[in-house]
């Protein structure tokens, strides 16, 4: 997400200052600044609990800050595994260039399945969250069910591990392309005790995510709302 300023008077978000007050000002700004961020942070984290369902705690974690004298920067983390850091997976959804629908983040599973030609480079694997298969956590699919689909898929048998694991395989699959599974829909299936079920719809459409989170306008607004009371306890602060 890129930097936008924003900048404040000290005379406009607290009034009149005085003299004796002026020259305390650079001290209680930077104070207020560091204060500012940490409120910031728990704000953002607080609104993505509103706009997002079921947020996991990495993303809530996500809004850093870094105060430097009276400048004051406040991001969304870019620290993350393979490409799954908040930054670049928020950006969908963030009204940053425009509002509207934005093309989703192309997720790590999805990735993985090209690049070990499971499925053809222009399809997306979709959690069917509805299924009974599906493990669920907050209400998105396990990581671990993740990991467990895609070991089996990479191999020979799409077995699972484990005494009665259940074997996974794809519709289409492009390893395979003399398998015929032309009854089912294409996804990606699990079969345990003899029961099919549904994990992952495979489509070509690209999925789009609305653009729900107003970073820029909720730090603007937090700010605006935050920032004289801070920098006037600051200034009573460094007046003794």
């Amino acid at each position: 997400m890129a930097y936008k300023p924003i900048t404040f008077q000290a005379d406009q978000l607290i009034g009149y200052v005085t003299a004796l007050q002026s020259v305390q000002l650079p001290y209680a700004g930077k104070r207020s600044m560091q204060k500012l961020g940490f409120e910031l942070r728990k704000d953002l984290a607080q609104y993505m609990g509103e706009q997002f369902a079921n947020p996991v705690q990495f993303t809530l974690r996500s809004p850093r800050y870094n105060a430097d004298g009276l400048e004051l920067r406040v991001r969304i983390s870019t620290d993350g595994p393979d490409g799954q850091d908040p930054a670049r997976y928020l950006y969908p959804v963030s009204t940053e260039d425009g509002t509207g629908g934005k093309p989703a983040y192309i997720t790590r599973f999805t990735r993985a399945l090209r690049k070990n030609g499971i499925i053809d480079p222009s399809m997306y694997a979709i959690p069917f969250l509805e299924g009974r298969g599906v493990r669920l956590i907050q209400g998105n699919m396990s990581r671990g069910q993740y990991q467990q689909v895609l070991t089996a898929l990479k191999s020979d048998t799409g077995m699972g591990s484990g005494k009665n694991a259940p074997r996974y395989f794809s519709v289409p699959d492009r390893r395979k392309p003399s398998r015929r599974a032309n009854h089912l829909p294409n996804g990606i299936y699990q079969v345990k005790n003899r029961k099919l079920d549904l994990l992952f719809h495979l489509t070509t459409k690209e999925p789009t995510v609305p653009t729900i989170f107003d970073f820029y306008g909720r730090v603007t607004s937090a700010s605006d709302r935050l920032l004289p009371t801070l920098l006037s306890q600051a200034l009573r602060d460094a007046m003794g």
